[in-house]
């Protein structure tokens, strides 16, 4: 039997702003963790929210000693995280999202994945859930999990246990942070991501297993979707202009979307023929759309029609997004890259 004191202690990180909606099961799913209690403690870093949510992590936090609510006046994620990895006193630092759900043995499986592959840092394989049991919301998760929606990133698509550019909220080696760096500060968006390359690009290694399991809560409403994906586009340019990279070809596939269609579109006005090309760009998209909407909502109680709805929605808003952020970036940052972080912080939507 595993002596319990030669465990490693374990500091989950919980960056927060604003949500009273998830909060509490989020929190409930990590401490039922059969982790033993003497060994991980739970750091909620809250930027200043205004919506009961700092209420009721106290309250939790009232009935078990291993949870702790620091405060992070910044109010974005990446000064949340290096906030909670100061404080931390783990071995092992994970962090997770309060829009998630757990399964009971999620950091034992974390813990032997990092021990089995020696990797710096390691993540699971996400099931996308509505955030509200709608017709809108079901048809959203229903597109988040496609790979025609979100592109083909092992922790949304599944499969084996492999190497990964991106995973959902790392469990990380304490010391990965002392060779390769914390999170960047000037990034709102991304910045997960922009570590996953650092590391990466430092010769660490990032695991993605499906033996770590969670649910993640998406989005509920159209309306909650579009402004997602609206700022994931735009910082996007805003993460390569400040970074120098990070960033995969795939994240920038909805820019090209929309480009070439507003090429063909502007074109057009000169020469019809380009008003053609321009409505057989779209019947190919719905027709792609529609055969993999129909293969999303397969065993599903969800409408392709909405399924198609939301790849639209997300597409060319993720695509605009991305277009208003190459024409903004000089103007928001200034012509040298390491002056961006005043207001970075400033577009603190999350």
């Amino acid at each position: 039997m595993t002596d319990p004191t030669n465990l490693p202690r374990v500091s989950v990180i919980v960056p927060i702003r604003n949500e009273a909606d998830f909060i509490e099961r989020c929190l409930r799913s990590i401490l039922a963790n059969d982790y033993p209690r003497d060994r991980m403690e739970v750091l909620v870093v809250d930027g200043m929210s205004e919506d009961g949510t700092r209420d009721i992590v106290r309250r939790l936090a009232a009935g078990d000693a291993r949870l702790r609510l620091l405060d992070n006046p910044e109010r974005i994620v990446p000064h949340a995280m290096n906030r909670g990895i100061t404080e931390a006193t783990g071995d092992v630092v994970m962090r997770l999202d309060s829009h998630a759900e757990y399964a009971p043995d999620y950091v034992d499986q974390c813990l032997a994945v990092l021990q089995r592959t020696g990797a710096d840092v390691v993540g699971g394989c996400m099931e996308t859930r509505p955030g509200s049991d709608t017709p809108a919301g079901r048809a959203i998760a229903a597109a988040s999990s496609s790979p025609f929606g979100v592109g083909n990133a092992p922790f949304r698509t599944g499969g084996r246990e492999q190497e990964a550019d991106a995973i959902p909220f790392g469990c990380f080696r304490r010391d990965a942070f002392d060779r390769f760096g914390r999170y960047d500060e000037r990034l709102v968006r991304n910045q997960d991501i922009e570590l996953y390359s650092r590391i990466r690009r430092g010769g660490g290694r990032v695991i993605v297993s499906p033996d770590i399991r969670l649910v993640y809560y998406n989005r509920s409403s159209f309306a909650g979707l579009r402004q997602q994906a609206f700022h994931n586009g735009l910082w996007n340019p805003y993460t390569v202009y400040l970074t120098g990279g990070g960033l995969r070809a795939r994240h920038f596939v909805p820019l090209g979307f929309v480009l070439s269609a507003a090429a063909l579109a502007v074109a057009g006005s000169f020469w019809w023929p380009f008003w053609i090309a321009l409505a057989a760009e779209l019947a190919l998209y719905l027709a792609a759309a529609t055969l993999m909407a129909r293969r999303a909502a397969r065993g599903r109680p969800v409408s392709a029609i909405l399924v198609v709805a939301a790849f639209a929605q997300l597409h060319v808003a993720y695509g605009l997004g991305s277009l208003w952020g190459v024409l903004t970036a000089p103007l928001k940052f200034g012509l040298r890259r390491d002056r961006g972080r005043a207001d970075a912080i400033k577009d603190r939507r999350e």
